[in-house]
């Protein structure tokens, strides 16, 4: 009786740890590359020779894709459907601009979805922004 009480008390104990780790969320691991809105410092050291703008082609490319919805700025030549670009917290005129910028020399870049985005900088968003923060 005893015996079997402790299987089942173990069996317990085994399918709720297995329920727990299911459920946790985890984090992405420095180094691993898993966060698909983030890129890290710590995977531009391997991209030494490419520029900001390149690192986000090789290794986020879906962040270029161009946008179903054309803003404003198709009316004055702008490229509409592409995210808008943010350097240390100042707006870009476009994300060209980032072939400027050796990879090297960047702590992190950071994608924002459109909502994301017109949520913090307002309209003219629809299709995000990337924030690039520069080493020091």
């Amino acid at each position: 009786m005893q015996f079997h009480r402790a299987g089942v008390t173990l069996f317990s104990l085994v399918l709720f740890l297995g329920f727990l780790t299911a459920c946790y969320p985890g984090r992405a691991t420095r180094g691993s590359g898993a966060s698909p809105n983030l890129i890290g410092n710590w995977e531009l050291q391997n991209l030494p020779d490419l520029t900001a703008l390149e690192a986000i082609r090789r290794l986020r490319p879906n962040w270029l894709r161009a946008g179903s919805r054309p803003s404003i700025a198709a009316e004055t030549g702008g490229n509409s459907r592409m995210p808008r670009v943010h350097l240390n917290g100042v707006p870009l005129q476009n994300l060209n601009e980032l072939e400027q910028i050796n990879a090297i020399d960047v702590r992190e870049m950071r994608f924002l979805g459109g909502p994301d985005a017109t949520t913090r900088f307002g309209t003219g968003y629809m299709n995000g922004a990337i924030l690039v923060t520069m080493e020091g």
